[in-house]
């Protein structure tokens, strides 16, 4: 079932659509002369919520104390790694892997936990095999549509991430679902 929290934590997850898309139109030096500093106060602040008592009461009440997941109560938020895997994944990969990489990161996580959340019924992992296809069907439709990809090692990504997004591991699937697509497109088309 999707709760109102999760719907939340979604529309935030697509409003991110604002870096590949600012990468898209931009350039390399722009997007991380905003990206880095802005990550850097983030950071800041998601580890001083763990530190400061008043700091963490106010993150609490009126930022995303209510949209946090249980295992970000303890950790780094999802968007701390996210935002830190946008940086990794612009500095590594050449800009049509890196965009691909964030739209699927951005939208197929967003489909898998929609489809997941609604539709799932069959359980793998700890996720359901419905969330797992639905990221698999729109990482596949993210690499055959964007231009100037090999849709072969496109795909191949497509299939590595949501692999690696289903799998409990113990990293943040914010950052290991971009380097992952990424690191197969980019090798594979070498």
């Amino acid at each position: 079932m999707i709760t109102g929290i999760e719907l939340k934590r979604k529309m935030v997850h697509l409003g991110t659509l604002v870096i590949p898309a600012g990468y898209a139109l931009s350039s390399e030096t722009a997007v991380l002369t905003f990206l880095i500093p802005f990550f850097l106060l983030y950071l800041s602040v998601d580890l001083l919520r763990h530190f400061h008592p008043g700091l963490a009461s106010l993150f609490r009440k009126h930022f995303f104390g209510r949209v946090l997941r249980e295992e970000e109560k303890p950790s780094l938020m999802g968007s701390t790694y996210f935002l830190f895997a946008s940086i990794l994944t612009i500095l590594l990969f050449p800009r049509p892997v890196a965009i691909a990489s964030l739209l699927i990161l951005i939208l197929s996580d967003t489909a898998a936990a929609l489809a997941g959340k609604g539709l799932g019924r069959i359980p793998i992992f700890k996720k359901t095999l419905e969330g797992t296809l639905a990221f698999l069907f729109s990482a596949l439709m993210i690499v055959w549509l964007y231009p100037s990809l090999d849709r072969v090692w496109g795909s191949m990504a497509a299939l590595g991430a949501a692999f690696i997004e289903a799998l409990p591991v113990p990293l943040d699937d914010n950052l290991t679902i971009p380097l992952i697509a990424g690191g197969i497109m980019f090798f594979g088309m070498r």
